[in-house]
């Protein structure tokens, strides 16, 4: 029962006691001591979809705003945060389900999450380049490498199982091991670039920065330019003979 119904009986039976507009009297008592319901009056928003979107609740006698409102139009770019991260689903699953480390793609509300199966460090690289993740956008755990970075406008994280293992495994047989990027490279093996020519180790700019040159070629480049302009590098098998190593420039 409406617990204010008592106190209206009681107010409706006191006036009808009275003389002249009995009727208005009786309405505006109501009214003044809070017992009617005011419909054009808000208590707070309440919001609901329709098919142009997000609307308030309001009584069919109340027009809607003509302007949505701010709780509106950040519920709508929710709405379409999330829809672009499952078109951009649709679409990372067609380019790479292909790709032997691809495991699966995901949306987390309006995030996307790929999740890889590393088993090269050079394919994390390529990885990397493609996906346009940089090494102070990388963080990691004992068996996961998290990197992100966004696609469009979509926020794109992607998880990269087994390369602190892999990364390990590299450092301890590494003969001259050098961390670039978040990679770690194997200096005493020749490095192979996308266009398959092969670089060698030639020693040290001033900075500490390995430089590389290709077989028989005089002029030595950075590890950083050599991968910027034509990486990813991964190791060739054989190492470097010792008469190959330069000495620091």
């Amino acid at each position: 029962m409406n617990k204010n119904l008592p106190q209206a009986i009681a107010m409706v039976r006191e006036l009808l006691a009275g003389d002249g507009d009995v009727a208005s009297a009786i309405g505006h008592a109501l009214d003044g001591a809070g017992l009617l319901v005011d419909p054009e009056r808000t208590f707070g928003a309440v919001l609901r979809r329709t098919p142009q979107g997000w609307a308030p609740v309001a009584p069919a006698t109340q027009p809607a705003p003509p302007e949505p409102t701010e709780l509106e139009q950040q519920a709508s770019d929710w709405d379409a945060a999330c829809e672009r991260a499952a078109q951009l689903v649709d679409v990372v699953r067609a380019t790479y389900a292909a790709e032997p480390d691809f495991v699966g793609v995901r949306a987390d509300r309006d995030t996307v999450v790929i999740s890889l199966q590393i088993t090269e460090l050079s394919r994390w690289a390529g990885w990397m380049s493609t996906l346009g993740i940089v090494e102070h956008q990388l963080t990691g755990l004992d068996y996961v490498v998290c990197g992100r970075t966004t696609i469009g406008d979509v926020p794109v994280s992607v998880l990269a199982y087994d390369v602190p293992e892999l990364q390990l495994v590299t450092e301890a047989r590494a003969r001259r091991p050098y961390r670039h990027a978040g990679i770690l490279y194997d200096l005493a093996l020749p490095q192979e670039d996308a266009q398959r020519d092969i670089w060698y180790f030639q020693g040290e700019n001033i900075e500490g920065m390995p430089l590389l040159s290709l077989d028989g070629r005089s002029e030595r480049c950075t590890l950083a330019a050599i991968v910027d302009l034509v990486g990813p590098l991964h190791p060739v098998s054989e190492p470097v003979a010792a008469a190959q190593g330069g000495e620091r420039g």
